[in-house]
C-alpha cells in the first residue's frame, strides 16, 4: 500500500512538472498534442534534496534541465578552491553547464541545489532527436541562446561598470525574497564582494532607509 502511494505520488509530481514544462514552451511556441506528448517522453524528472548537484566539475552527463521548482545556485570553482557564483535559477529556468552540453566537453561549472528542487532533465541525444520531431523546439532554443547571452552580456557589464550596491539592489528588485532561500556567503560571491562587506553594506542601507523604526 505504502509503495502505491509512493508510486502516485512521484506520477503526480511528474505531470505537474511537464504542465508547468509544456506552458513554458506554449507561451513561446506553438505545438501540437502530439509534439507535446513527444516532450513529455523525452524529459525525465530528478528531485533533487538541498546540497545535491546536478551538474559537477568534471562531468560528462550532457544535460539541460528545466527547473519545475526549487532554487539553485550556478557556479564556478577557481583553481584555488574559491567559489564564484554566476547566477541563481528559479522555477521556469533553465540549468547546466552550456559549454559542455554543446561541445562536449567536461563541466566546467557546478549546478547546485539550495532548497529541494525539481528538475525536468533531457539529453543533448534527445533534444537534437528532437529538433526533427518538433521543429519548433529548434527556434525555442534559438531564442533561449539568445536571451543567455543578453542576460550574461548584461551581468558581465554590470560587475565592471556599477557598484556592488547597485547590484545588490538590482538583485532584491529582480528577485524578492531571495535572502530568505540563498545564504549571505553565496549572496555576496554573487556580487564579487566579501561577505563581510555585504553586511557592512546591508546595515547602511538599513541605516538610510526611510522606512527604518
Amino acid at each position: 500500500m505504502a509503495h502505491t502511494s509512493f508510486t502516485k505520488e512521484i506520477s503526480m509530481e511528474l505531470a505537474t512538472a511537464h504542465d508547468k514544462l509544456l506552458k513554458y514552451i506554449t507561451d513561446r511556441v506553438q505545438i501540437s498534442e502530439a509534439e507535446a506528448q513527444i516532450i513529455k517522453d523525452k524529459f525525465h524528472l530528478r528531485k533533487l534534496a538541498k546540497k545535491d548537484y546536478f551538474v559537477s566539475v568534471g562531468s560528462t552527463n550532457f544535460q539541460q534541465g528545466f527547473v519545475a521548482g526549487g532554487t539553485l545556485r550556478v557556479f564556478y570553482t577557481d583553481p584555488k578552491g574559491n567559489e564564484h557564483v554566476m547566477y541563481f535559477a528559479f522555477a521556469d529556468w533553465w540549468v547546466g553547464d552550456l559549454a559542455g552540453f554543446h561541445f562536449n566537453e567536461a563541466a566546467t561549472l557546478s549546478v547546485q541545489a539550495l532548497e529541494e528542487s525539481y528538475i525536468l532533465e533531457v539529453s543533448k541525444s534527445d533534444i537534437e532527436e528532437m529538433y526533427f520531431q518538433v521543429p519548433a523546439l529548434e527556434r525555442l532554443f534559438r531564442i533561449m541562446a539568445q536571451r543567455t547571452l543578453a542576460v550574461l552580456q548584461k551581468r558581465f557589464l554590470m560587475t565592471i561598470s556599477s557598484h556592488a550596491e547597485e547590484r545588490y539592489k538590482e538583485l532584491l528588485q529582480r528577485h524578492p525574497g531571495i535572502e530568505q532561500l540563498v545564504a549571505q556567503h553565496q549572496i555576496a560571491s554573487y556580487l564579487g564582494i566579501l561577505p563581510e562587506s555585504l553586511s557592512r553594506m546591508k546595515k547602511k542601507l538599513y541605516v538610510s532607509s526611510p522606512n527604518k523604526k
